[in-house]
């Protein structure tokens, strides 16, 4: 955030509006799932259920806790595009989801906070988990155990003593038992063939500190699971310990047990359907969804203008989804929608507003490999870009080469529902792989025209090497009509043998993406180069001024955003986690036309965060972040304080307390305080009914405008959100 500089009273009240404008639109924006959770799909087809959650845009898991069981799941992903400003409270999106006796899930929520972004997966009882990444870039994948595994499950999570499902091989062990007694106990059970306590205990020994036990217990982990009769995981494990220690007798020892594996993989293997879950063939519709209402007011309390009401608006939300199963045939329908009226008078014209973010059909003809989908949706691979209105039809033509076409108009954002028929856009992408067990990727074209010109025509391709210990991520994006580079970037992650892992993102990109519509940044409504008119599309430009480059003042008019982070995260102890990361990002500036002021960028800003997770401070069931950070850009320096809480008072109530304390040391002024505390209560009435009230106050001395004292605010969003 920018350190105040002396304005006038108007543009300070705006400016500090915009602060707290900030507070309850971005948390509740994307509040009914039309952001980030595209969709979710329990896959019922090997012995244990997987769990796919489907992402909007591209995401790389970085980690989660806790780390093997738990009634919450929270997962830390990084986005693959550029770092956007963060807001001074959590975005989120929730997609709820009901609940059956193999997959307890209840919820999905996402957030952005100031500590990351969190997947946060919520069940109505403790259950063991696996969590992987997804098939391609926009998913993750989250295993649950079997059931029964779950009697260990809720050992592990309350820290009672452990006990297999049926003897005593673990019998007197309690939760911080230290590792020798792990790794006897853990020897007891493989005699006795307890083979889930077994899993369980030496798991346990992975996340120990000594890493003289690690080695024998990444081996029989493996052991443990095969002869558990979960194959996958077993193949998973012994692959990551060849990766640890490739030489020795172990190795051997490994190798062999992975090539009889793979081996056996080879041969045809019925699935099996558990007992609960009836055949795919007698499924019919399944539909579920949910409806919100919620109301929010932030202001602004000066001293010379009193209450200045920034924000005061009613948000209805809608989102529904309707599936139908069959042995041939996976066909999905979902409609996500708000409506927003608007209690104060804006300048612009559009004071309520209708929005729908998804409206789309698809399916999966499993006999023919043909998939598709057809409508309003959202996609950020194959060189498309965000939410538009079309169609996208796949074909698998071998098992590791899909053919995709594309096609559609491109979604304005924050204007009308209705289609943009003026810009259009087709393409065709090829995925490939997995090969060699973890590369994979795609190359695509894409082309597109805006009001009848060529807009943007691209090449370029992603690259995913999966591995377990060190994956990568590439993507590429070439413009051969602009020549010019529109995206380079580079995701890994190196995962260490005491659970650490190292991150490593390099994002180089134009923003907004190169386009000839690009020439129209900067030319608001009624703002037309000495016309008087306004200027709300390409074809206005070329009418009034004929002459124009177009080309030229669209590079001219878009900003280079370069990104380079490292960070690092390894655990202390079985619940708590230290998180430290270094980032430099830069905008750059743009050149500006006789009709379009220039930008004159941010210039290097430059991040220091470092953050503690904890799980099970107070209760067993809560979660708590503590964080700093410290940043230094053109205008002044930023020290930011912050500690957040998820805390269940009850099993029907929540309540997520935090605090933040930002110093601003400027280069042209004096310095300020800024302290926002703030809580969330959730109440669960009953089953699929929550209430939910979130409320917060902002304290800064020293405010924008010169004969203004120090400034307060606050702000409060209550509602309630029904789940069917």
């Amino acid at each position: 955030m920018s350190r105040p500089i002396p304005c006038t009273t108007a543009r300070a009240r705006t400016a500090l509006g915009a602060i707290f404008g900030a507070l309850a639109t971005a948390v509740f924006s994307a509040t009914a799932a039309q952001g980030f959770i595209e969709g979710l799909d329990v896959d019922h087809s090997s012995s244990q259920p997987v769990i796919h959650i489907r992402m909007a845009e591209p995401v790389n898991y970085v980690r989660h806790s806790p780390t093997e069981s738990g009634d919450t799941l929270r997962i830390r992903v990084n986005r693959t595009s550029p770092a956007m400003p963060q807001s001074p409270l959590p975005q989120r999106s929730a997609l709820p989801w009901t609940a059956t006796a193999e997959v307890p899930l209840t919820e999905v929520e996402y957030e952005t906070k100031p500590g990351g972004d969190f997947l946060t997966l919520r069940f109505n009882r403790v259950v063991r988990f696996h969590v992987r990444p997804g098939e391609d870039a926009q998913g993750i994948d989250v295993e649950l155990a079997e059931p029964e595994d779950r009697e260990h499950a809720t050992m592990a999570s309350k820290a009672k003593p452990v006990r297999g499902p049926g003897g005593t091989c673990a019998s007197g062990l309690r939760a911080k038992s230290p590792p020798a007694e792990l790794q006897e106990a853990a020897r007891r059970c493989m005699i006795e063939e307890d083979w889930p306590a077994a899993v369980a205990l030496y798991t346990k020994l992975l996340q120990q500190t000594d890493a003289s036990y690690h080695r024998e217990a990444q081996e029989m982990v493996g052991v443990a699971r095969e002869r558990n009769g979960q194959s996958f995981r077993a193949k998973s494990e012994y692959e990551k310990y060849l990766q640890l220690y490739p030489e020795g007798e172990g190795a051997e020892r490994v190798k062999k047990r992975l090539d009889a594996l793979n081996s056996a993989g080879q041969r045809p293997k019925e699935k099996l359907t558990p007992l609960s879950s009836p055949p795919v063939a007698e499924r019919g519709w399944e539909s579920y969804g949910s409806f919100g209402q919620y109301y929010f007011r932030d202001a602004l309390l000066t001293d010379n203008q009193g209450e200045y009401v920034d924000q005061s608006l009613f948000l209805t939300v809608l989102d529904f989804t309707s599936r139908l199963r069959t042995e041939r045939f996976d066909i999905r329908t979902q409609f996500d929608a708000r409506y927003r009226q608007n209690f104060l008078k804006v300048v612009y014209d559009e004071n309520n507003q209708f929005r729908v973010a998804n409206a789309f059909v698809d399916f999966v003809d499993k006999e023919t490999r043909i998939s598709g989908r057809i409508g309003r949706q959202s996609r950020s691979s194959g060189g498309a870009m965000g939410r538009f209105d079309g169609g996208v039809l796949s074909y698998r033509f071998a098992p590791q080469w899909q053919a995709t076409v594309i096609g559609g108009f491109p979604v304005l954002p924050y204007r009308s529902t209705a289609p943009n028929t003026n810009t259009s856009f087709e393409g065709a992408s090829l995925e490939f792989g997995p090969f060699a067990d973890y590369w994979a990727g795609n190359v695509f074209f894409i082309n597109q025209t805006v009001d009848g010109l060529l807009g943007r025509r691209a090449i370029g391709g992603e690259g995913r090497y999966q591995h377990p210990v060190h994956p990568v991520f590439t993507l590429f994006d070439y413009d051969v009509h602009f020549n010019a580079l529109n995206t380079a970037q580079v995701v890994t992650n190196w995962n260490f043998e005491n659970g650490a892992i190292l991150t490593l993102t390099a994002d180089y990109r134009k923003t907004p993406y190169l386009s000839t519509s690009n020439a129209l940044i900067g030319w608001g409504s009624g703002y037309g180069p000495g016309t008087g008119y306004g200027v709300d599309s390409v074809s206005d430009i070329l009418r009034y001024q004929d002459t124009i480059d177009l080309k030229t003042l669209a590079a001219d008019n878009t900003p280079t955003f370069k990104y380079l982070s490292l960070s690092a995260i390894t655990p202390i102890t079985p619940d708590t986690q230290i998180n430290a990361d270094i980032t430099v990002s830069n905008l750059s500036a743009t050149k500006g036309s006789p009709w379009v002021s220039a930008y004159q960028g941010s210039g290097t800003q430059v991040s220091y965060f470092g953050q503690i997770i904890t799980n099970r401070l107070l209760t067993d069931d809560d979660v708590w972040n503590f964080g700093l950070r410290y940043m230094t850009q053109q205008i002044d320096d930023i020290l930011s304080g912050f500690v957040d809480a998820h805390y269940p008072v009850t099993p029907d109530i929540r309540i997520d307390p935090r605090l933040r304390i930002d110093y601003f040391t400027g280069f042209d002024g004096p310095d300020v305080w800024r302290v926002r505390p703030g809580t969330r209560f959730n109440y669960r009435v009953v089953d699929g009914l929550y209430f939910e009230l979130e409320g917060g106050f902002e304290y800064m001395t020293k405010p924008l405008a010169l004969n203004e004292r120090d400034t307060k605010g606050y702000y409060v969003n209550v509602g309630y959100r029904w789940d069917f």
